[in-house]
Order: structure tokens, then sequence, then C-alpha cells
């Protein structure tokens, strides 16, 4: 009993924004967890019913539509998430309602377009592209992911921006890879890839549903939207575009594009599952970062600047302590990891090792990329993504024909670590803030 007293008498002795976001960042791990073992359920399921060439169609698929939705996105989840939080700090419905319905707007005639293109074009990058044909119906299937894909992000992330952590996590990672669980099977035996595309697509769509639910029953009793001009979002959205791309599009899909396109289907699904559990050792980062990045947006339009530097080392030191045990697990552990899909995937252990260590580096500073977005520093993010992604091009075109899976995780490695690198550095040139205490790049003044 005295424990947990002490607990108690020390949670209510934190500060008060200190004690938000570990409620917040609370609530998000109980859900990444329901999530990840959905999602991990899931991809294992999709491994030993389709094997690693079924399941390389599947994910070579995936990759295509999760690049054309970050095209269709046009870097408004992010620009929602900033502006939506700003808002709500100041209780501006006028400014909360008129954003979300413009960024919806544009983002879903942009999704509709680029599925139609991705549809249309199939048979012609399943053939000439990827050189299997076999690929041509799960990406028809695939390209209505796009669609929804795209509204379930921007739902969930201005979910977030008016603190309703649960409901964002919910959306954009429980609910989909639930639905998706349950028809996994009979549609996968039914029709291969292309049912597990199917699956997909529909359980992000049940996820957007369900969100888009969750915002009206929160906005309803509010005034109405005030207007918001599009070239006011979209000068907060373009560098951001650029950051998407190539943080959750580029540095992620390229490495298995290319291993589809130079290599085997069955090499395509060994790096798909590998890069897929690779992501477990930044879940303390998701979740976190799902509490923390509307908190950054309300300190940071409050100037209280001393506050900002405290919670963000905080938690980064948490983060790091949090994530290692994890990804020892990942290290040293991967053939028998990766043995979970099927004995076609063993071999995956050394790829899902190297690309572990790039999502060390990323958990220990990851952080750093939505300070700098909540805080209106996108064009730093842009040029940190676009170092980035010249290393990834230069390692990949040299690495990937020489070495295969194992120059892919490499590539994507060396991306991942200078980005979230690159990125921390700024925070201490711009905001004079320390990430972590070796990370002495500018003495901060609080």
């Amino acid at each position: 009993m005295s424990a947990i007293k002490n607990i108690t008498k020390r949670f209510s002795e934190m500060d008060g924004h200190f004690r938000e976001v570990l409620t917040g960042a609370s609530v998000a791990f109980v859900l990444r967890i329901l999530g990840a073992a959905a999602a991990f359920a899931l991809n294992v399921i999709i491994g030993r019913l389709l094997g690693a060439e079924g399941a390389g169609l599947y994910f070579l698929a995936l990759s295509v539509a999760l690049i054309g939705s970050i095209l269709a996105q046009l870097g408004l989840a992010s620009t929602l998430l900033r502006f939506i939080a700003a808002g709500a700090a100041k209780n501006d419905w006028g400014q909360i309602k008129g954003v979300f319905f413009q960024g919806v707007k544009l983002s879903a005639a942009a999704s509709l377009g680029i599925a139609i293109i991705i549809a249309a074009t199939a048979p012609w990058s399943a053939e000439y592209i990827f050189g299997k044909p076999a690929l041509t119906t799960p990406l028809r299937y695939m390209s209505l992911a796009v669609i929804t894909f795209s509204m379930m992000t921007l739902l969930a992330e201005s979910l977030k921006g008016l603190k309703q952590i649960g409901r964002s996590m919910l959306v954009t990672g429980v609910i989909y890879p639930v639905v998706a669980l349950v028809l996994i099977w009979p549609l996968a035996t039914l029709a291969g890839p292309a049912g597990a595309s199917l699956a997909y697509v529909i359980g992000t769509g049940v996820a957007a549903l369900i969100g888009a639910y969750w915002w009206q029953a929160e906005t309803r009793n509010h005034g109405p939207a005030q207007p918001i001009p599009a070239p006011e979002l979209w000068q907060s959205a373009r560098p951001l575009l650029v950051m998407n791309l190539i943080l959750r599009g580029i540095i992620p899909l390229a490495p298995l594009f290319l291993v589809g396109v130079w290599s085997s289907a069955e090499d395509a699904g060994i790096y798909g599952a590998a890069a897929r559990l690779a992501l477990l050792a930044s879940f303390f980062l998701a979740a976190v970062n799902s509490a923390i990045a509307p908190k950054f947006a309300e300190l940071y339009t409050k100037g209280d600047m001393a506050t900002l530097a405290r919670v963000t080392r905080r938690f980064a030191v948490g983060i790091t302590l949090a994530t290692s045990p994890l990804f020892l697990v990942l290290f040293f552990a991967g053939d028998w990891v990766m043995s979970l899909f099927g004995p076609d995937f063993t071999r995956g252990g050394s790829t899902l090792a190297i690309l572990a260590v790039g999502q060390l580096v990323n958990s220990m500073f990851g952080s750093s990329v939505f300070l700098l977005m909540m805080s209106g520093y996108e064009k730093d993010i842009r040029t940190s993504s676009l170092i980035a992604v010249a290393v990834l091009a230069l390692l990949l075109v040299t690495l990937v024909p020489l070495y295969g899976l194992i120059g892919a995780a490499i590539s994507a490695s060396a991306a991942y670590s200078i980005l979230t690198l690159w990125s921390a550095f700024m925070v201490g040139k711009r905001l004079n803030i320390q990430l972590l205490p070796f990370t002495a790049w500018k003495t901060p003044n609080q």
C-alpha cells in the first residue's frame, strides 16, 4: 500500500503539462499494444497463408498504395494537427472546423485522382516496372487504399489535435488491423494476395468511417467553420509534403520497391516482413508522439519554452530506456523472430537486426521531427528529409544490386539515422533544446 501511495503522490506532484502528456501517452501505449498485436498477427497470417512470394506481391501493392496516399495527403495531416491543436489552445472552433474541412476536401480530390491512375496503370506497372504480371490484380484492389488510408490518417490526426488521443489511436492503429484480421483468412484463402489487399482496404475504410463519426460528435455543438484560404494551408503543408513523402514513403518503402524490381517477390516478402517488425523498436516513440505533438504546439503557441524543453528532454530519455530491451530482442534474436512468419522468412534475421538499429536511433531522437513541425520549422524538416533521401538513393543503387536484402536494410537504417540526428541538431539550433544528456550541440538556457 505504501508503494501505491508513493506512486500516487509523485504523480500528483508532477507539473500539469508533463502529467497530461504522460496520461495521454499511457492511453496511446495501451492502444498501441493492442494495435501492434493485431498488426503483428495480421502480418504473420499473411506470411503463412501466402508464403514469401505471395506476401511479396501484397507488400509491393501496399507500398505503391501508401506512396500514393502520402502524395494524396498533400502534407495536410501534420498541418491539420498543428492548426487544430493551436486552435484548440485558443478555443477557436471556427479555425478548427475551417482547417479540417478545407484539408479533407483537398486531400479527397487528390486521393481519388491518384487511385484512378494506379488502378488504370496496374497492368503496365506490374509487367514493365516490377516484372511480375501477377501483381496486377492486387495492385488494382489496393489502389482503393489510397482513398481509405488518406481519410483515416487525416481524421486520426485531426482528433489528435483535439487531444482525443484514445480515439485517434483507435482509428489509426487498432480498428483497421482488427477488421483486416477478421477478414484476412477468408479473403486471402479465396483470392490470395488480392484478397489480402481487399482486407486492408476494408479495414482502413471502416476506421475512416468511425473516425468521421467521432469528429462529428466532437464538433457538432460548436460554431460554424471559418473559411481558411487554401494558400494559407499550403504554405505549411508544402514542406511537410516533402517530409512525409520521404519519411513515411521513400525511406521505408523505396528499399522494398527496389528489392521487388531487382530481386524476387520472395525477397520482397522477406524485406516487407522484416521492415514491419523493425517498427516495433519505435513502438514507444509512436505512443508518446501521439500525445506529445499537440502539447508541443500548445506550449510553443503560448511561448512557454522552459516547459517545452523540460517535457521534451524527459520523454526523450524515457523513450530511449523503454526501447532498449525490445531492440535487443530484435537485434540478437532476429532469425527466431522472423521464423514466426514461416520457414521461408528465417533468412531475414540479419535484415531485421540492421533495420532495428535505424529504428533505435529514430526512437532516441524521433520526437525532434514533431517538435520542429509543431514549432513552425517545417523547412528544417524538409532539409533533413532531402539530405536523408539523397544518402538513401546513393546507398540503394550501390548496395542493393550487390547485397540484396542486407544492402536495402543498411540503406534504410542510414537514412533514418541521418534524418533524425539532423532534426535533433536543428532543434538545438532553433529552439535551444538539448534532447538527451549527451547531445550537447547547444547548451540550453532553461
